[in-house]
């Protein structure tokens, strides 16, 4: 399918600049008069351009940029038929890893040009008033996240230093949640919500999730010991469950009560305004091209 009209989301700062890169390469590789280029300066940008450019009948918006960039587009074509592209130019990129995105920003512009995609139906996820696409978490990895997000280096190694800071500052939070699945209330290391099989930097934590089974994929971590945590995050990378610490079920809604002051959202640090969260899966609502 030949798309006429393409609006393209950019965030210039993404990769280390390498947005501004994008830009380029887009106009050297589409015809001027099937493209817009909006290019995002502060947070809800992405999100205001995407409404305007579905107002203004465009075929296929693509989101260019990272995690962030990515959420606020797609939350704006929630239940839209227009469908979302993504140029994947951030750091983590877990839900273009999931659709078997290119990560080489000229061959995904290549494929959405030369029409190597075709347009799925996924699932999404909702938290309170937020949306989300690839995971969230409590605990630990949100953890990891906000002191992530204060650091300059956005690459791997910093992950993994973040990683390890986290270590020495987390505190195991109090929760309750409640699901047609399971119920529990104490304390736990960490709680996460896959929509997605892939997190940041192709790590998976719940490698059978789907973005089309109308389903979340959770995994509790009750509260335990640092070298149990650790042997627990051995689990995870073998895909094997070794401690009876680690809950894993599935569910499309959850009630979650916590103490918790911040949770992470598609690998970006948000601030709790509620106590209580309302997890819900919405079936089939993002229109989006998949390789």
């Amino acid at each position: 399918m030949k798309f006429k009209n393409i609006h393209f989301i950019i965030n210039p700062i993404s990769g280390k600049g390498k947005g501004k890169e994008v830009i380029r390469k887009i106009y050297s590789l589409f015809p001027k008069e099937n493209i817009k280029i909006k290019i995002t300066q502060k947070k809800q940008d992405a999100f205001d351009f995407t409404i305007q450019s579905v107002h203004e009948n465009a075929d296929l918006i693509v989101s260019c940029g990272g995690d962030g960039t990515l959420n606020e587009v797609a939350s704006a074509l929630i239940n839209q038929e227009v469908p979302l592209a993504i140029v994947p130019i951030g750091s983590g990129n877990g839900l273009a890893r999931h659709l078997n995105i290119s990560l080489n920003e000229e061959q995904a512009l290549q494929n959405i040009l030369n029409s190597k995609y075709n347009i799925e139906k996924i699932d999404c996820g909702k938290i309170n008033d937020t949306y989300f696409f690839s995971n969230a978490g409590l605990g630990f990895d949100a953890t990891v996240v906000k002191i992530y997000s204060q650091q300059k280096q956005r690459q791997f190694v910093g992950y993994l230093k973040c990683l390890f800071f986290s270590i020495f500052k987390y505190e195991p939070i109090k929760i309750s949640v409640n699901s047609k699945s399971i119920n529990y209330t104490g304390k736990i290391m960490m709680l996460n919500i896959s929509n997605s099989n892939c997190m940041g930097y192709g790590f998976s934590i719940s490698p059978k999730a789907s973005l089309q089974d109308g389903e979340f994929d959770i995994n509790l971590v009750e509260k335990c010991s640092w070298a149990m945590f650790s042997w627990i995050g051995i689990s995870f990378l073998l895909n094997k469950k070794l401690s009876k610490k680690r809950r894993q079920f599935n569910s499309s809604q959850l009630t979650i009560e916590t103490s918790a002051k911040y949770m992470q959202i598609d690998g970006e640090y948000h601030i709790l305004n509620s106590k209580r969260l309302q997890i819900s899966l919405i079936p089939n609502s993002l229109n989006v091209l998949v390789n």
